[in-house]
């Protein structure tokens, strides 16, 4: 009964590390990001990213569209039309959201995580270093 109890144990174990996982874009991609280059014509650019070394996989929606799914210390960057948005983070049974305006040329920030003893994933925008540091301490994750 000891090692059935131990089996199960590591079995539990290993799950919630799998949950934490997404997967990753090419390193060239990643490479790529952290230059952070302007966005085509007419469009504007969103950094998303979870700094936090502790979190279960948040997927990220922009006006209901699937834009990826984040893990520990992990980014993504998607370039949108023009006009107002509504960002959205689901995780761990939770879901939170903020309304964003895009203009042309524009890049934004977005820190999206949700630490240990958090029940509701957080997602705010912040200030071009502080999301430029997050990026920048991340790797890029594979998007939709």
């Amino acid at each position: 009964m000891r090692v059935s109890s131990i089996a199960v144990l590591l079995m539990l174990g290993l799950a919630a590390c799998e949950g934490s996982n997404v997967a990753m874009a090419p390193p060239g991609q990643d490479i790529a990001g952290k230059q952070f280059a302007p966005p085509p014509p007419g469009m504007g650019a969103v950094y998303f990213f979870n700094p936090s070394t502790a979190s279960p996989v948040l997927n990220v929606t922009a006006n209901g569209q699937e834009i990826g799914r984040l893990g520990t210390q992990t980014w993504m960057r998607t370039e949108l039309a023009a006009g107002p948005y509504t960002l959205r983070c689901r995780g761990g049974g939770s879901a939170n959201a903020m309304n964003i305006e895009i203009a042309p040329g524009n890049i934004r920030y977005v820190d999206v995580q949700m630490l240990p003893g958090q029940y509701v994933c957080s997602i705010r925008e912040t200030d071009p270093g502080s999301g430029q540091a997050g990026v920048m301490s991340g790797s890029r994750a594979a998007q939709y």
